[in-house]
């Protein structure tokens, strides 16, 4: 909030060249006369004021003696031969000025120099002042989702929703938002909120903030320039990248044998993660996948998967070699389907990782594991057993771990993943902690080690 706006009148060149100006003006203080230190030739007269600590100023268009001024009123001495045409005419500058500031302060318009000094200079001139139809920040945020709505993934709509409902709790919370409160101390103020009161993990509050600032990018240029603050591209989050959970071989090779003949929705649900684990797709993907999409290739494998990845609206494809334990799936599920048809239908993400746990635990992948959080500084410990963890992208997980292990190249293997660059693949991959046990006493248990006196 800024420090109320106080105008003032003031003179260009009140002394003449070379006065001690802070004397002189302590002897004009204490009701001396000094009307031999001021400038003998007339003078612009200026309305002036400062805004956010910036110095603002407008010539009035009329000139006067500084000694036919009276400084501590602001006005016209009565000696001044035009005194009172003089005084009006100040008079209702001022008054213009003053009332197109409040028009301003009332709809909620930032108040910046240049619009001060745009409503000095309307005052001046005599023009009828412009005034700014107040901006809902709800109703451009509609706006904002409307056009994202046209050309976005209905899961990315989704996130922005739900950033907007994390925004409304923070407005009934705290104050009203407007775009000139889109500043850091709102920063400041909906990471504490985030904390204390939506207990959110800290890659939540950064999804958030990353949807937050997406917003108020587009709002910064629309063409009616809803946001002239910038200070939200220094918005940032404290991302949290916890041991990424995948299988091990041996788990792997349970779920692979696993059979659900009670289930035949826990059956295409074992069928679809285990086609997730053998291509390292995502699984918004891997339910979008067509016959169409699966093709023949000469001079390597017998099949291939062109895939335009969903995420990011990739406008190139990958291609994905399908491996025999992924082609013996496509097999069974393309046998009776048109080239248009998709191979997954009729599983949601929610469904798969239902059943995905139910499996998981009957196959026995129940290693007690804890899995680390934060929220803000609070340490947010769970321990449970590893089925309770298991999920659709603890597929991606596995292809991309378990390939590493295995000795594939992490620059031959992102461009199967569809990541841009080998850093990206990070938070995907684990540790073998049996291999690595192992490794490391096949080490240092060697018998030409010393082992000491």
């Amino acid at each position: 909030m800024i420090k109320r706006v106080e105008f003032y009148f003031l003179l260009d060149r009140t002394f003449k060249k070379g006065t001690d100006t802070v004397d002189v003006k302590r002897k004009r203080k204490a009701g001396k006369n000094i009307d031999n230190f001021y400038n003998p030739n007339p003078t612009s007269i200026y309305i002036g004021c400062s805004v956010n600590s910036e110095y603002v100023k407008v010539n009035v268009g009329w000139k006067i003696r500084p000694a036919e001024w009276d400084f501590v009123q602001q006005e016209p001495h009565r000696k001044y031969k035009n005194h009172l045409e003089l005084k009006n005419l100040l008079n209702s500058i001022l008054l213009k000025v003053e009332r197109d500031y409040l028009i301003l302060l009332t709809n909620e318009t930032s108040v910046t120099a240049q619009a001060i000094r745009e409503i000095m200079i309307r005052a001046v001139l005599g023009k009828i002042p412009v005034v700014k139809e107040k901006v809902s920040f709800w109703a451009v945020y509609e706006e904002f989702i409307a056009e994202k709505s046209k050309a976005t993934k209905e899961s990315t709509i989704l996130k922005y929703n739900s950033t907007k409902a994390a925004l409304e709790g923070f407005e009934r919370k705290y104050y009203a938002l407007t775009f000139e409160k889109m500043d850091m101390q709102f920063y400041r103020d909906y990471k504490v909120y985030s904390v204390e009161v939506l207990n959110h993990l800290n890659n939540t509050i950064s999804k958030n903030l990353r949807n937050i600032k997406t917003f108020l990018g587009w709002a910064e240029i629309h063409p009616k320039k809803y946001l002239t603050n910038t200070d939200y591209k220094r918005f940032k989050g404290d991302n949290d990248e916890p041991e990424p959970i995948y299988l091990n071989e041996s788990e792997l090779q349970r779920i692979v044998s696993f059979k659900a003949a009670d289930s035949v929705s826990q059956q295409k649900s074992r069928d679809i993660f285990v086609f997730q684990c053998y291509t390292g797709q995502r699984i918004g993907d891997v339910l979008a996948v067509r016959k169409q999409d699966i093709r023949l290739v000469d001079n390597g494998p017998a099949k291939e998967w062109v895939l335009y990845q969903q995420k990011g609206n990739k406008k190139h494809p990958i291609y994905i070699p399908i491996l025999d334990a992924a082609e013996e799936i496509l097999n069974r599920y393309c046998k009776d389907i048109a080239d248009g048809d998709l191979i997954f239908p009729g599983q949601t993400t929610v469904m798969l990782n239902k059943n995905l746990k139910k499996i998981a635990k009957a196959a026995k992948i129940d290693t007690v594991i804890t899995k680390v959080n934060y929220c803000g500084k609070k340490r947010i410990q769970v321990t449970k057993p590893k089925y309770s963890f298991i999920g659709s992208h603890t597929a991606r997980k596995t292809f991309i771990s378990l390939s590493l292990q295995w000795g594939m190249r992490p620059e031959q293997l992102k461009s199967i993943t569809g990541h841009t660059s080998v850093k990206q693949m990070n938070p995907y991959i684990g540790n073998d902690k049996d291999r690595l046990t192992s490794d490391l006493k096949s080490m240092w248990n060697r018998t030409d080690v010393v082992q000491g006196d």
